[in-house]
């Protein structure tokens, strides 16, 4: 079964870390040290968007609840589901016209059909190989090939509370061409490691604002594979595909950015690849939700 190669896969990296624990711990003090806490360059630009138009994939779990709550260890509970998903993009202004695609895996036991059918631009049923990274392959897949413009990929654990984001997210990456990713969840560590001591900043799946450019130039850079394709075992595919997915970003030369509570909007990067921007951090070295009041909340940019 492919669920258990992928465990057997998780596994085999867990143990090979564990077998060279020292040189790991060692390794991540070394880029600690020799990191920069020089201003975060501009190394890359995202190529032009030709079409003024955003692609938002909604991916959803078939046996989940119209609205249901979310139960995170330490972090505080909220609720969230499709509902709120479709209400928020129904209600979002936008500069650019709107294309709204759901994927749903695990079609047989989704079953509310009639409550969406009428209220998105269009319906997928997928593999759910891959969990929501299926439903993002997907849809990439069959938008790789259209003129370059913005796309959202989101699934719905996303805070129910309603906010008016979209417009002012959009300005924000014109102004910002150097952004490759524009999240508004992260986590400043990988916790499916025996390396405890790592400094791995990326932002959470669950929203990502982006373009269709530069996702076919991280599958490009995968081996022509949408990270976390076909992982069917859940901590393998936080590794490669959530975490890493900020990672080929970062390779390919585009800083990230991600909304804050606050309203403001925080961006880093790298300056080499001998820099993982460690002095420079300013935010919670963990994840960000563990703090937050509110989490998985789409926030506004004041």
């Amino acid at each position: 079964m492919k669920k258990d190669v992928d465990k057997f896969r998780f596994y085999v990296i867990i143990l090979f870390e564990l077998l060279l624990l020292p040189f790991f711990y060692l390794f991540e003090e070394i880029k600690k040290r020799i990191s920069s806490g020089k201003e975060l360059k501009v190394k890359r630009i995202r190529e032009e968007i030709i079409e003024k138009k955003i692609f938002i994939n909604i991916h959803e779990w078939g046996g989940y609840d119209w609205e249901r709550s979310k139960n995170i260890k330490n972090i505080s509970p909220f609720d969230c589901g499709l509902k709120f998903q479709i209400e928020r993009f129904e209600n979002n202004e936008s500069c650019y016209e709107k294309y709204i695609n759901l994927t749903i895996s695990e079609a047989n036991k989704f079953k509310f059909l009639e409550e969406v059918r009428n209220r998105v631009n269009n319906i997928d049923f997928v593999s759910n190989s891959g969990m929501d990274f299926s439903g993002y392959s997907f849809f990439l897949n069959k938008i790789k090939n259209l003129p370059n413009a913005f796309v959202i990929l989101t699934n719905t654990s996303v805070n129910k509370t309603q906010t008016t984001f979209l417009n002012d997210y959009i300005t924000y990456m014109e102004k910002n061409p150097d952004v490759g990713i524009l999240g508004v969840s992260y986590s400043g560590r990988m916790y499916q490691t025996f390396v405890r001591n790592n400094f791995t900043p990326h932002l959470q799946s669950f929203f990502l604002l982006t373009t269709i450019s530069v996702l076919n130039e991280i599958v490009r850079l995968n081996n022509d594979k949408f990270p976390g394709e076909n992982i069917n075992h859940k901590l393998l595919l936080i590794r490669k595909g959530e975490i890493n997915i900020s990672n080929l970003a970062l390779q390919l030369g585009y800083n990230l950015a991600v909304t804050l509570e606050n309203g403001s909007v925080y961006k880093f990067g790298r300056n080499s690849i001998f820099d993982n921007g460690y002095k420079r951090w300013k935010l919670y070295k963990t994840d960000v939700r563990l703090f937050n009041s509110n989490p998985n909340l789409i926030n506004e940019i004041n």
